[in-house]
């Protein structure tokens, strides 16, 4: 048997070396650090995974376990842990990481840079830290290599367009270096329930196919204390903050439930009350007596029309039909345009496109495309008053269909802070939905009262009071699109213009 030689002999004890550097310490295993939740999330092999648990369930700790994990056991990766703020990852996750390093010896050196937080490993891989709140953040993710891991927190806070982006234009792409070698890169998202709702990026990967879905509560977290232990903590924070265990903070931040916290959403829209009767679905609308077309004219976005219908003697107002559509010119709009508008059976009794930015021209190159039809710019109040506009309709009779681009965007919008009538936050870019405030806003004078019970003393008292109500208005129907907007036209109360009291 021959003998080593002694370049060999020290290239053994050099590689003996660096898998001791490498090996996880004994004290740093899963039974020892996690909970039994967090045991059976960290050892999920899964290429997605999506982990919505309520507060101090402890995702954190089992984000920050998993990378150094999987930073110990491959050399030469990176494992990235994402916040939305330098503030954020560093009170959720840098002092995990710290603590983690120092209580289980794991070696790592830490580093606060510029652009990132990271702590590298004797066998030479990172964890790193980065903020991203923007697109404009999410570029600089840019660039990373051989990532075996990377975790979103707060994953339901993020607009969708800017969690898209750094999900399938930024993270997606660093994955190829290992997954090309056969070597398997996860992705984490991490959040709570969306206080607006069932909407945004987050909830679209809990619900896809291919993601594993991990739920949990701070009862889970026997690390914490007993149930009785947590339960008493719980107790005393709801009785503090004035809430209750049957409120949508507790369901939603404590037992992680998809509770709406009515307050924040901007549009009241209920699935129940304003979507399509189920036969509509199959079969289309019924016709109408009257039908109108409102429109958003995108310079940038998408050109919205919608087509509205309602009938005598009935307040709802139908979304018949909606035409979207992104990039095409004024010439192309005519050309969607003109089936609507040239219909026989249903002509508009109401053309209206916003005409801001440049919608004057293209609304004036409308008119001489349709000579005949009377088109004009929409009175535009406020945007609040749109909002209440479009609440108030949605109580009084609005429906659509459920595989509407409305339906799907309705829910996109909440009070920034909860504040009504202050900022709107969109998680989302809409163009139908200010389409629809506009319709709400332009049509309200001419949806009738809904219908109650009368004698025929009342029904004869009610016509001749119509009537009047109706010249008027018509005569508001074509102001001249300067003309100021009048905030009481939303309860279509003209009595005090008409001259009626309170009896009528």
């Amino acid at each position: 048997m021959s003998k080593l030689s002694e370049r060999d002999r020290k290239r053994i004890e050099l590689l003996t070396e660096l898998e001791d550097l490498a090996a996880p310490p004994s004290t740093f295993t899963p039974e020892n650090v996690l909970h039994a939740g967090q045991i059976a999330v960290a050892l999920c092999a899964a290429l997605t995974v999506v982990i919505c648990a309520g507060r101090r369930w402890g995702k954190s700790v089992v984000a920050c376990f998993k990378a150094f994990a999987v930073a110990l056991a491959n050399p030469g990766v990176t494992c990235c842990l994402i916040g939305a703020t330098q503030g954020s990852i560093s009170r959720i996750f840098w002092r995990t990481l710290r603590d983690m390093n120092r209580v289980h010896g794991l070696g790592a050196v830490s580093l606060k840079g510029v652009e990132g937080w990271s702590m590298t490993l004797p066998n030479g891989s990172q964890v790193v830290l980065l903020p991203v709140d923007s697109v404009e953040a999410a570029d600089k993710v840019r660039g990373l290599s051989n990532v075996a891991f990377v975790c979103v927190d707060e994953s339901q806070r993020y607009r969708a367009d800017v969690l898209r982006y750094l999900l399938l234009d930024v993270i997606k792409p660093m994955f190829i270096d290992l997954r090309a070698k056969g070597i398997d890169a996860q992705l984490w998202l991490m959040g709570t329930p969306n206080p607006i709702g069932k909407v945004g990026t987050f909830w679209e990967y809990m619900s896809r196919p291919g993601a594993t879905v991990f739920t949990g509560t701070v009862y889970d977290n026997a690390k914490l204390g007993t149930r009785a232990q947590i339960e008493a903590v719980v107790d005393e924070m709801l009785a503090e903050a004035g809430e209750t265990k049957e409120g949508s903070w507790y369901q939603r931040e404590i037992l992680a439930r998809w509770v709406v916290d009515i307050a924040r959403r901007v549009y009241h829209f209920d699935d129940e009350a304003n979507a399509w009767p189920l036969e509509w679905e199959e079969t289309g609308p019924p016709r109408f007596d009257h039908y109108a077309l409102i429109g958003d004219i995108g310079v940038r976005d998408a050109d919205a029309v919608g087509r509205w219908a309602w009938n005598d003697g009935d307040p709802t107002l139908v979304l018949v039909s909606e035409h979207v559509k992104r990039g095409q010119d004024t010439l192309g709009l005519g050309d969607e345009l003109r089936p609507l508008i040239e219909s026989r059976d249903d002509t508009p009794v109401v053309t209206a496109f916003d005409g801001g930015g440049l919608g004057l021209k293209v609304i004036m190159t409308l008119q001489k495309l349709f000579p005949d039809v009377p088109m004009r710019a929409v009175v535009k109040p406020p945007v609040n008053l749109q909002v209440k506009a479009l609440n108030d309709r949605m109580v009084r009779g609005f429906k659509v269909s459920r595989k509407s681009q409305f339906y799907a965007e309705v829910r996109n919008s909440e009070w920034v802070d909860g504040i009504v009538n202050g900022k709107i936050q969109e998680t989302g870019h809409s163009d139908v939905v200010p389409m629809a405030r506009y319709a709400a806003v332009e049509l309200a004078n001419l949806l009738p009262d809904a219908p109650v019970d009368e004698t025929p003393q009342e029904r004869d008292a009610r016509e001749r009071h119509e009537a009047a109500q109706r010249a008027e208005r018509n005569r508001r129907a074509s102001q001249a699109q300067h003309d100021e907007y009048e905030q009481d036209e939303f309860s279509d109360d003209l009595d005090a213009d008409l001259g009626f009291d309170a009896a009528g």
